[in-house]
Order: C-alpha cells, then sequence, then structure tokens
C-alpha cells in the first residue's frame, strides 16, 4: 500500500454510511487501513461482521451530531477524517414545494452537514490536522427542474465547504468537495428501472455509463489522504464528463 494513502490508525467517520455512495466509501477508507464509524439514522445493510463501528445518528438534531461526535472522541480519542455523505433528495415542481419540505432538505443537507463538520471540526483544530470532504452533487453546480430544494442545498454544502477551508487552512485541516452525477443507487433506483429512462440518462455521459457508488471511492481516498495536501476548497466533480459538455 503506497504510505501516501495507507490509513492505518486514522479515524475515520462517514455519515449517511449504511448504505449506496456512503457504505461504498466506508469500505474503501476501511480497505486503506482506517478504523471506520458509520454514523446512520440506521443501520441498513450493516452487519455485525462488516468490521464498522456504528453510531446512530439522526443529521437532523443537532443534540444526536454533538452525542455522536462526543462517543467517537471517547472511544478513539481523535477523528482524522470526515466524510458528509447523508443526505435527502426531493423530486418536486417548484409550485408543489411546500415550505417543510424545502426546510427538512436544508436542515438534512446544509445544516446537518454544517453541524457535524462544527463539531468534528472542534477536534480536529486541536490536533492540527483533519480532512473534511464533503458530498455535493452535479445539480449543485447546474439547475434541474423539479428539483429545485435539492440543487440549491447542493451548492449551499459547495460554498459552505469552500468556507470551512479557508477558516481552518492554517490549521492543518483540508476542506472539500465531491460531486457525483446520477449514481445508481437506492434513492435513484425507482427512476432508472424504466429502460427508456435509464438510456436517456445514460446519454448525458460522454463514457456512457451511470456512475456507481464504488465510482466515488478513489476521490474520497484522495480527498482524504496526505496526497491531497495542497487541495483545499475545491469542489471534484466526479461525472463521466457530464458538466464538460
Amino acid at each position: 500500500m503506497n504510505k501516501l494513502t495507507d490509513f492505518s490508525g486514522k479515524i475515520a467517520i462517514v455519515t449517511g454510511g449504511a448504505r449506496g455512495i456512503g457504505l461504498s466509501i466506508a469500505q474503501g477508507l476501511k480497505e486503506c487501513g482506517a478504523r471506520v464509524v458509520i454514523a446512520d439514522i440506521s443501520k441498513q445493510e450493516i452487519k455485525e461482521t462488516d468490521g464498522f463501528c456504528f453510531v446512530q445518528c439522526d443529521n437532523r438534531k443537532e443534540n444526536n451530531i454533538i452525542s455522536m461526535v462526543q462517543e467517537v472522541v471517547e472511544k478513539f480519542e481523535r477523528i482524522d477524517i470526515l466524510v458528509n455523505n447523508a443526505g435527502i433528495v426531493l423530486n418536486r415542481p417548484a409550485v408543489e414545494t411546500q415550505v417543510n419540505d424545502w426546510e427538512e432538505v436544508f436542515r438534512v443537507n446544509v445544516t446537518g452537514t454544517f453541524l457535524v463538520s462544527r463539531e468534528v471540526g472542534k477536534v480536529m483544530l486541536k490536533q492540527k490536522k483533519g480532512r473534511i470532504i464533503n458530498i455535493g452533487s452535479n445539480y449543485g453546480s447546474v439547475g434541474m427542474g423539479n428539483f429545485s430544494a435539492y440543487c440549491s442545498s447542493k451548492a449551499a454544502v459547495i460554498h459552505m465547504s469552500r468556507v470551512l477551508a479557508l477558516e481552518w487552512a492554517k490549521e492543518g485541516i483540508r476542506v472539500n468537495t465531491v460531486s457525483p452525477a446520477a449514481t445508481r443507487t437506492e434513492m435513484t433506483r425507482a427512476r432508472l428501472v424504466d429502460p427508456q429512462t435509464r438510456s436517456r440518462y445514460e446519454s448525458y455521459f460522454p463514457v456512457g455509463r451511470l456512475l456507481e457508488p464504488e465510482d466515488l471511492v478513489g476521490a474520497v481516498i484522495f480527498l482524504a489522504s496526505d496526497a491531497s495536501e495542497m487541495v483545499t476548497g475545491h469542489n471534484l466533480n466526479v461525472d463521466g464528463g457530464y458538466l464538460s459538455q
């Protein structure tokens, strides 16, 4: 294993890591030697034999987040890597979007991401080192009809990452965003079950296919490692060339 991506002895938290993109990232970090804590509202597909530490956490609740971070620190004494992956999607026309729907998306995707970053940031500031990777979306850079709340929330995550990167740069903390395009997960399965819809989505990508959760792992490992020491405040699009068109 290359020493730059050897995470032996490092402690990582992956929010929303019990399935989909989060679980693939958690597995990738574990394979690089990290001790991985999955913070999620429920265990979903996690088994006791998977080798992860699971801490229940609802990203909508500040006290849950504070308790989760405290529990990790009490058990492992440090946090080296944070991947803020927890998020929700709302697919609804703007005129049908209620205030509580809009606020729920922002509560999970933006406020939850900020609060986890804030609490883990306190730990990393004491350590004088840490890596925070927030999962954004291509929809944070381009608009998409019927996704007004989701697009806006992911744009906020991208910009928040830049601000935190500037605020903590001299303290050894690097904050970046990884923004995937449409990825084949539980969230998108309903939209992609129809062959015509799937074919239409695939035609959007120069590489000719949709992303799989595993496609995000390499980008996260790079940004979590010492190989990215001089990379901070960056939004890394993992999109098969979608935004280059």
